[in-house]
């Protein structure tokens, strides 16, 4: 019953990119019980960077994530083909880029205290991201109601195919290490090609993928036009000891949706040291443009 009610809860607020929570779910709670939460949109949050704490109905407060209570911080993206994604009010669909990343959703899974106090009590959730894209200020305040008994931290068990089953692995939900490029130009790019540098020592080249979101934005607020405005295509690959990336846009993109993610096993010895080697960045006519690509690390 439980898991029911917080699966209908995500499938709701996944059409509503970057919320955040009135309530957890489950609304109501045991002490030592698993609760979920949305904590807005951020492609920056993690476990590391969100302050969470709990204060009970007797104004005892808890520091959830300085006990180790905090399971995981990830973030879901609905259906690509969801109503929501292609036909949201345009505001909607763009807000979640204008802070720079594409639509998703941050979740916040924490197990309670095994000896908080039953009544009403509040989540408090501090983010550091200045990414999140919920249009809310920090701290986010959720509500949860604690009833009395003893709670179970949730395994969130799956029966598999074999009729075994597994308990869910969030560790695999979270983000994988990674380089972000983005680019900053007052002008539609054209084309993009890229070389990036890697410490082959430490990094196998057969390990990295390239992650591109894609962009359903059209038009303007006043004048949505025809989709398509947001196209690209992109190419890579790797030598072994670099990176190439080549990205097409024969109609102009704006750098507002044009993004793209190296990323990289966890585990390494060291650094990769992913570096731009060379960038030339051109506009729809073919002409190279200033358009300074930038790299960014997140381990």
């Amino acid at each position: 019953m439980k898991r029911n009610h917080a699966c209908t809860i995500f499938v709701i607020l996944l059409l509503m990119q970057g919320c955040a929570g009135v309530n957890t779910f489950p609304m109501i709670a045991r002490a030592g019980d698993t609760v979920s939460v949305m904590i807005g949109g951020s492609n920056t949050s993690n476990k590391s960077n969100v302050g969470v704490s709990l204060t009970d109905a007797n104004g005892q407060t808890w520091d959830l994530k300085s006990l180790g209570l905090v399971r995981s911080v990830f973030n879901l993206r609905t259906d690509g083909l969801a109503n929501g994604m292609h036909y949201s009010s345009y505001l909607d669909i763009y807000y979640p880029w204008s802070f720079g990343h594409e639509p998703l959703q941050t979740v916040l899974v924490t197990d309670l205290p095994t000896n908080v106090a039953p009544g009403n009590a509040v989540l408090t959730v501090t983010p550091t991201a200045t990414d999140d894209s919920s249009g809310l200020g920090y701290p986010y305040s959720i509500k949860l109601e604690v009833i009395a008994g003893t709670g179970s931290s949730d395994k969130f068990l799956r029966k598999t195919g074999f009729g075994s089953t597994m308990q869910a692995d969030f560790a695999s939900l979270e983000q994988a290490p990674h380089g972000k490029v983005t680019f900053s130009s007052s002008a539609n790019i054209g084309a993009v090609s890229l070389k990036i540098g890697f410490n082959n020592s430490v990094l196998n080249g057969n390990d990295i993928n390239v992650y591109v979101p894609e962009s359903t934005v059209r038009g303007s607020i006043s004048s949505p036009g025809a989709f398509g405005a947001t196209q690209r295509m992109v190419y890579w690959r790797q030598d072994g000891q670099f990176l190439y990336v080549d990205i097409v846009a024969p109609q102009g993109i704006s750098s507002t949706y044009l993004q793209l993610f190296i990323v990289h096993p966890r585990g390494l010895s060291g650094s990769p040291n992913f570096t731009l080697t060379s960038a030339t960045v051109y506009g729809v006519d073919g002409s190279a443009i200033t358009a300074s690509p930038s790299l960014q690390y997140f381990p």
